[in-house]
């Protein structure tokens, strides 16, 4: 068995985290109630943050519903498992049934949110925010190694705490917490090796204690032979060293990023007004400029081999533009140009969806209920009065997001939902037809038959038979039974 697995913390009494944080997280978790943000758990990965969430779990009486990054999490997914678990109730795995209302709650985990939009999880988040929206009455946990990677929409839904990497004496005190349960005499010397190769990452330095330990009951210096381990950086501490230090290593470190030399660009171009000014400004502008000329070269030629000439520019390039070191700390900024590209693209998404919406209930193709519809239902409802905008808004079964994306006008948004609400406003039930269709069928045959008997002569006892009243509709089922008033087309300019 892992000692991962084996001595993962089942209580909060076991976590090693900072009193400040876990007073936060036990605070969250004791006043639990659904007008409440989730919890988002942040930072570099092995530092305990599932461990965290179990435990606490555990501590509160809670159970448990955890769905991680091995899982498919599209939209359906997000739907069905988090969606549900998060506004039902559950049974324990003793049968027992837990009422929300009497305290007992599952603790719903969803892990590495941040990649969440991979392309087999399409959709996902837009989902998890739609959850997150309507405030289930279950707690929540989101968990991500990279919280920048997450749109600022679920950011700002979640009560974020961050965590750092452990600091390596932290680390060989939970080592040798180990050695002494599985029985194994270690020097402090090889243990802080460990711990220092780690590179603050307390699941790496247990799993490179178990692999050194394999066989022996006594570990010394010299039968630590774990190579080194390529430590996890991020984005931030090379903007820092490349506009702070003239340390050379930062192209090393900027080639172990999981970032393409096109965005790091954008990272420095986008914080180097922050620390440089003068000539020191200019000529790191200039150096950016070149390293943007190899940049264009690789996208058009697809001569990839001139990233490394682009990635040294833009790092220690740019770094040695700086007359000596700068000092002091300074808040960096994500690229604001991606936060325009998101935004332009989640509008383009969501007028999309109302087009299809447009389209399908005026039976048009999308292209032409953008150039024949939409500009007309946008004025209709931005000038007409609530009631006749509620009747346009439910007969094409917009939700408060479209209306907002069409007129912008929140207080007015508001007034046309509660419209909609308080008169049972919806769109017409079409499926009770199909019974109309059947039924006219077979009227129509019976009048046919009556026709064709006039033409025969009648039997001296034979009478003319009193022509038939069609049946009144016994079709429509409760799918066509009124509910409120339906919104039609008719409807819209009716008084």
């Amino acid at each position: 068995m892992l000692w991962v697995e084996k001595y993962r913390p089942s209580t909060l009494n076991d976590v090693v985290v900072s009193r400040d944080t876990l007073s936060k997280i036990l605070k969250w978790a004791k006043e639990w109630n659904p007008d409440q943000k989730p919890l988002m758990l942040a930072g570099p990965p092995g530092i305990g943050k599932t461990s965290l969430a179990l435990a606490l779990a555990s501590t509160m009486g809670w159970e448990v519903v955890e769905l991680n990054a091995s899982d498919q999490r599209n939209w359906q997914v997000i739907s069905k498992i988090v969606g549900e678990g998060a506004f039902n109730e559950t049974i324990s795995d003793e049968g027992e049934f837990l009422s929300s209302s009497k305290g007992k709650l599952k603790l719903i985990i969803l892990d590495e949110v941040d990649n969440i939009h991979k392309r087999e999880d399409t959709g996902g988040e837009r989902a998890l925010i739609k959850i997150i929206k309507k405030k289930p009455k279950q707690p929540l946990i989101l968990i991500a190694n990279d919280l920048y990677a997450l749109s600022p929409d679920l950011r700002n839904l979640c009560l974020v705490i961050n965590f750092k990497r452990m600091n390596y004496r932290s680390i060989i005190k939970i080592l040798q917490k180990i050695c002494q349960k599985e029985g194994i005499k270690a020097e402090r010397e090889a243990l802080e090796m460990i711990a220092k190769n780690s590179g603050g990452d307390l699941r790496a330095a247990i799993n490179d204690l178990q692999a050194v330990t394999e066989g022996r009951d006594y570990l010394k210096m010299e039968d630590v032979v774990v190579s080194m381990r390529t430590q996890e950086t991020d984005i931030f501490k090379v903007v820092q060293k490349v506009l702070k230090s003239l340390n050379p290593e930062v192209y090393s470190m900027a080639m172990l990023l999981d970032e393409t030399p096109e965005d790091i660009i954008w990272w420095v171009s986008e914080n180097l007004p922050l620390e440089y000014s003068g000539d020191e400004f200019l000529k790191g502008t200039l150096i950016l400029s070149r390293a943007d000329i190899f940049l264009g070269r690789v996208r058009k030629r697809q001569y990839y081999r001139l990233w490394k000439y682009a990635s040294f520019l833009m790092t220690v390039g740019v770094q040695h533009a700086k007359r000596e070191a700068k000092k002091g700390f300074t808040r960096y900024k994500r690229p604001s140009m991606w936060q325009k590209y998101f935004y332009s693209r989640s509008k383009r998404d969501r007028l999309r969806r109302i087009l299809k919406k447009i389209g399908k209930h005026s039976h048009l193709s999308s292209k032409k209920a953008y150039s024949e519809m939409y500009f007309i239902i946008k004025a209709m409802i931005g000038h007409l009065n609530v009631e006749r905008a509620a009747k346009i808004s439910a007969f094409y079964e917009f939700d408060s997001e479209d209306l907002e994306f069409i007129i912008g006008d929140k207080k007015k948004v508001e007034e046309i939902k509660r419209f909609i609400e308080e008169h049972g406003l919806h769109r017409v039930d079409e499926s009770f037809m199909s019974g109309y269709e059947a039924e006219s069928i077979k009227v129509m045959d019976q009048q046919s038959e009556k026709i064709q008997r006039i033409d025969e002569p009648l039997s001296e006892t034979s009478e003319p038979e009193e022509p038939e009243e069609p049946e009144k509709d016994k079709n429509r089922s409760a799918k066509g039974k009124k509910r409120g008033k339906i919104a039609t087309l008719d409807s819209f300019f009716g008084e």
